[in-house]
């Protein structure tokens, strides 16, 4: 009975201790003593991005800065970018083993060694890009012991540790390269525990630590025994179970262990003591499950616990508890997979989480200034909605955000939890509309909420909502239930902009006043829609409308706007005035869908800021002063910060953390310890921006990748007779590690691939490159164009040089460069040109001596040749002078034809110019008439019934006669020129005008008494009409109107003669008639001149009234 007491007391306090410690637990974690969460934004690289599987059981990062990655399908090394994979090639022996990757280290040289999974140990000479293979030999018992690596580690001594699943440890010795076993011995407690051998340490003291299956095992090198340590179910400080697949030693030789089933292990090694942290099902501040497959302290000393399917852990050493970093199916950046394999830290503090199926996950806690707070699905400790419009912190530094369509969220700070308050329909003491504007504490710590319905009072303590709206037949109600803008005022009194005006709130009396724009009212508000509204240091009011900006003096009540002016660049940029606020200095920022603006108090002027300015957009939403003095702005393309002094801009977007690169206007807050908030499309974003530390660190530059013919060039050692080498040119080591190529001229087609070996916020990486020799500048690009391509390249010496920046414009300028020769083709070498020089002077000594006995033979015959030429020369003279004037003349009347007259006049008409220009000097007038030329033309009357009525034969015999009269008439030195079909044209050259008409008289009448022969004995009577016009038409100025135009006139006249009387001659002499378009003035208004005197006519037609001119 006493017994059974005692033990049910025994019960009792067990359970009730249990109880109280959960109790405490929570009560610890609710009132914020346990450390604050730190927030990690995880990228993400799957096979997607080209990991060749999503199971990544090993990291590392080399010495160069290439990330590796074990997957269960291949090796892969990543530039930042892209991913190079190796994998196993069933004819090739310098190829990987296995695709079962399960450990990578890198050695003292630089080389990596690489444990598989059924294929053994690989060594990867980074250099050469080839692998060695070592295996388990059945007869050789210096061989490795088993084909299933787990783990490895070099000692300080530059020799390898091998842990292997079934043949223990192994040790190998890289000079002799044999190995060297230590096995489990059953009735031996100073052998290795167990052969499954999950995990292996050097400490500083050179000695091992070694994690089996079962058990800890402490392995003294110069010994060579092993020291057990086991988990003992009666001693709490043993170890917490025998499965042990991760140990790391921190800055105090203490050893960090964990196992799969007893969680997390701290092992004090002077006390040998071990110390427990398990998962608690009632403490989310404890280890999340208590299978660990990964323990690693990174460089700030920060301890990340990978689990089986409990997510990533953070141990916060000084408070004892852990941050879990679980898989969220809804954030898109959470951690990809809850089953962690492999953590490593890069040389830029980035941490890399391998998972197993969800590839690779990064983050760096020292870039991730900006917390997101966001809607999640299923979690109702989130953001209720992610659009964001509103933000406050009130007195107890609990966070109010207001959103479109969510209502309204309080966030408590120190428990996390979030209270959604949302419209209800048939509660009048809820919040009257989920779309909520403005946020505003007021003294006593309650609330004035804006929303599309109004205004609401929130009382904290009862938790009800008292809604003020527009009340149609109430003019001191609000003017409109949509609140775009609202603030408090020194008096505690609210102003509220709306679609129909600004408001006066009088918090005491609940009286609202109205500000309307009035059409008559120069003094009255630009504009009813008040979008945003600040009260200055002076207590006057700046109003943000759609048509301004408004000051608005709260003394005389009386409005002053600002506006913009197409032709005024010191005038308001845009009339959308989106917020505006005052700094510390007193100067008024106004945002506008159109640019920053920093107003001018006493010039009344505006200077703009925009993308010119390195603004990332022209739309701007919220404007914050930080406490350094800069200048905060959110836009439509992320978020800006503007230095105070250099007024320069530094733009953040969705990369760098932000919630999106869209924001929502208004939506912006600086809280009393000087954190900013800023609201957009996808939740809110939090920070203190003197947090914000640029990365100083320059990257470094690599080339990745060579092409020819946009065909990677392959890595093919001299030695290795296994690598099938490229038709023209192969690498001797990788491209990276090589100084300098020599191509042929057969490459013309060379590309290289460029990368920074810098993986904070790649996608902002800028680069440059340049090829020296050729480039004349230096060619920008970006992540997506990291490729240079050159074609056709002259030989010659170049150098390629790259450089780059990192995502916050630190630019490493020495970068990397790689020397190119190419050379010339054989026939430019300096051989081929020697054969060449022989080739030349063989030819030249053949030459001379072939010349000497062509000599005596040439005299020989030249006298012959010598008659020859000069008789057919004499021929060929003839010949052409008779081509040339059969091609000046027409062939059936033996008259010169028109192209004789193109190719000779012209020199008639440039003497003509230049004696004009002598007798103007001289007043010599006798001069200009011995330089005229009178252009006849001539057309035969009624020449068509001649070929109709005795045939084309009798036509032309008419044609040919009219050259018999034609010679008759003129001189041997005038032009007769047959002009086309039965029409001639006559040029008597250098002959006074004078006589035009009596030479015109006499051409009428010698073919009125011509008898012309047509054959068979019959002859005909045939007459012609004449025009003509003399050259220069206006006298002395043969410039003034070409002979071509002469001719028209000439032709003008002889029309008039034909259609006026026929048998006739007529002829125009310019008497005072000037100006431009001269030959249409006279073709069109012949007879009008003639009547003012300004031309003269010349006829047989006695009264030159009745001719009719066309």
């Amino acid at each position: 009975m006493f017994v059974g007491v005692t033990s049910l007391f025994n019960k009792i306090l067990k359970k009730f201790f249990t109880t109280l410690t959960a109790l405490v637990l929570v009560l610890l974690y609710s009132s914020g003593i346990l450390s604050k969460e730190i927030p990690i934004r995880f990228q993400h690289l799957t096979i997607e991005d080209g990991l060749p599987q999503n199971s990544v059981l090993a990291t590392l990062q080399d010495s160069t800065g290439f990330m590796w990655f074990g997957t269960e399908t291949g090796l892969a090394r990543y530039d930042g970018y892209s991913f190079k994979v190796f994998k196993h090639e069933a004819n090739n022996s310098r190829s990987l083993s296995h695709n079962y990757i399960t450990k990578i280290i890198e050695d003292s040289q630089g080389n990596l060694w690489v444990g598989t999974r059924g294929g053994g140990l690989n060594y990867f000479n980074t250099t050469t890009e080839q692998f060695t293979n070592f295996r388990n030999q059945a007869n050789n018992p210096n061989s490795l012991s088993h084909d299933f690596i787990y783990t490895m580690t070099e000692d300080s001594q530059g020799n390898l540790w091998l842990g292997t699943v079934g043949g223990g440890l192994n040790y190998f010795d890289t000079q002799t390269e044999q190995f060297t076993h230590y096995r489990h011995q059953k009735n031996d407690s100073a052998s290795l525990s167990n052969d499954i051998v999950l995990n292996i340490v050097e400490d500083k003291h050179q000695n091992l630590w070694l994690g089996t299956t079962n058990g800890l095992n402490y392995f003294n090198i110069k010994t060579e025994k092993f020291t057990q340590y086991h988990h003992n179910p009666d001693d709490s400080n043993s170890l917490s179970h025998n499965a042990v697949f991760s140990i790391t030693e921190d800055a105090n030789s203490n050893l960090w262990i964990g196992t799969k089933g007893g969680g997390l292990n701290h092992f004090n090694t002077q006390t040998k003591q071990f110390t427990h942290y398990r998962y608690q099902k009632h403490n989310p501040n404890s280890l999340s499950v208590d299978a660990i497959y990964a323990v690693f302290q990174d460089s700030q000393n920060n301890l990340w616990i990978g689990t089986d399917n409990g997510g990533l852990n953070y141990f916060d050493i000084k408070n004892k508890s852990f941050i879990q970093y679980r898989h969220q199916s809804n954030n898109p950046h959470s951690l990809t997979h809850d089953t962690v394999m492999s953590i490593a830290e890069d040389n830029q503090g980035n941490i890399w989480i391998g998972t197993l199926g969800g590839g690779i996950n990064h983050f760096n806690i020292n870039h991730e200034p900006f917390t997101h707070l966001s809607h999640q699905t299923n979690d109702v400790n989130s953001l209720s909605n992610n659009n964001v419009f509103s933000i406050a912190e009130d007195s107890q530094g609990d966070l109010w955000v207001g959103t479109f369509g969510g209502g309204l969220n309080y966030v408590n700070s120190k428990t996390k939890q979030v209270t959604h308050y949302r419209h209800q329909a048939n509660n009048p003491n809820s919040i009257s509309h989920d779309f909520v504007s403005n946020i505003i504490e007021t003294k006593d710590g309650n609330f004035w909420i804006g929303t599309n319905k109004g205004i609401d009072y929130f009382s904290r303590k009862n938790k009800q909502f008292t809604r003020y709206g527009h009340q149609e037949n109430n003019e001191n109600s609000l003017s409109h239930d949509v609140v775009l803008s609202m603030i408090k005022d020194n008096q505690d009194n609210l102003w509220i902009g709306t679609y129909r005006g600004v408001n006066h709130f009088n918090t005491t009396t609940k009286i609202f006043t109205h500000y309307r724009h009035n059409n008559n009212d120069p003094k009255s508000l630009s504009s009813d829609s008040v979008m945003s509204i600040a009260q200055d240091s002076q207590g006057n009011l700046w109003l943000g409308t759609d048509k301004g900006l408004n000051y608005f003096n709260t003394t005389t009540k009386k409005f002053t706007y600002y506006r913009h002016q197409d032709n005024d660049l010191y005038s308001l940029s845009n009339d959308a005035v989106s917020n505006i606020t005052e700094d510390s200095r007193g100067i008024i920022w106004v945002g506008t869908y159109n640019g920053l603006n920093k107003f001018d108090s006493k010039l009344k002027q505006f200077k703009t800021y925009n993308q010119l300015n390195g603004l990332p957009d022209n739309v701007i939403y919220g404007i914050e002063e930080d406490t350094q003095g800069h200048i905060w702005v959110s836009t439509n393309q992320g978020l800006s910060r503007m230095e105070a002094k250099t007024e320069t801009f530094k733009s953040y977007n969705v990369s760098d953390g932000l919630q999106s690169n869209e924001f929502n206007i208004g939506s912006s807050f600086k809280s009393k310890t000087g954190e900013l908030f800023f609201g957009g499309v996808n939740g809110l974003n939090r920070f203190y921006p003197e947090k914000i530390k640029d990365d100083t660190k320059p990257p470094k530059v690599v080339i990745t990748n060579m092409l020819l013919l946009n065909k990677s060039v392959p890595i093919a050692p001299n030695t290795d007779s296994t690598i099938e080498k490229n038709e023209h040119f192969s690498l001797a080591k990788t491209i990276h590690e090589t100084h300098s190529i020599a191509l042929t001229h057969q490459d013309n087609i060379i590309a290289f691939e460029f990368s920074t070996l810098h993986f904070n916020n790649t996608k902002k990486n800028q680069f440059a490159y340049k090829l020296e020799g050729w480039d004349a500048d230096w060619v920008n690009t970006d992540y997506k164009n990291r490729r240079a391509t050159y074609t056709n390249l002259p030989h010659g010496d170049y150098t390629f040089k790259v450089k780059a920046s990192n995502s916050d414009g630190y630019w490493n300028e020495a970068g990397t460069s790689l020397k190119i020769t190419v050379l010339p083709p054989p026939w430019k070498t300096w051989w081929a040109y020697t054969l060449y020089g022989l080739a030349l002077l063989l030819v030249v000594f053949s030459y001379i001596r072939s010349q000497q006995r062509k000599l005596i033979f040439e005299k020989q015959l030249n006298a012959q040749l010598e008659g020859k030429v000069a008789e057919r020369t004499a021929a060929l003279k003839l010949s052409n002078e008779h081509l040339e004037e059969l091609s000046l003349t027409d062939q059936l009347t033996g008259l010169k034809n028109r192209r004789f007259v193109m190719n000779n006049l012209q020199n008639d008409i440039d003497l003509i110019t230049r004696k004009q220009k002598k007798s103007r000097l001289s007043n010599n007038s006798q001069v200009e008439s011995e330089l005229d030329h009178i252009f006849f033309l001539i057309d035969l009357d009624h020449f068509k019934q001649v070929n109709d009525i005795h045939g084309h034969s009798a036509g032309d015999a008419v044609l040919v006669q009219t050259k018999v009269i034609l010679e008759k008439i003129f001189r041997e030195t005038d032009y007769l020129v047959r002009w086309g079909g039965e029409e001639f044209l006559v040029i008597a050259r250098f002959t006074d005008r004078k006589k035009a008409p009596e030479l015109a008289e006499r051409l009428r009448k010698a073919f009125e008494e011509y008898s012309f022969d047509v054959g068979k004995e019959n002859s005909i009577a045939l007459t012609c009409s004449i025009g003509y016009a003399s050259f220069p038409f206006l006298t002395g100025q043969a410039a003034q109107l070409e002979w071509e135009r002469v001719i028209d006139i000439a032709d003008h006249c002889l029309y008039a003669a034909k259609k006026s009387y026929r048998n006739a001659w007529v002829g125009l002499n310019n008497i005072d008639c000037y100006g431009e378009n001269l030959v249409s003035k006279i073709t069109h208004n012949t007879q009008g001149l003639i009547d003012l005197k300004k031309l003269a006519v010349e006829s047989s037609i006695l009264d030159t009234s009745v001719i009719k001119w066309k």
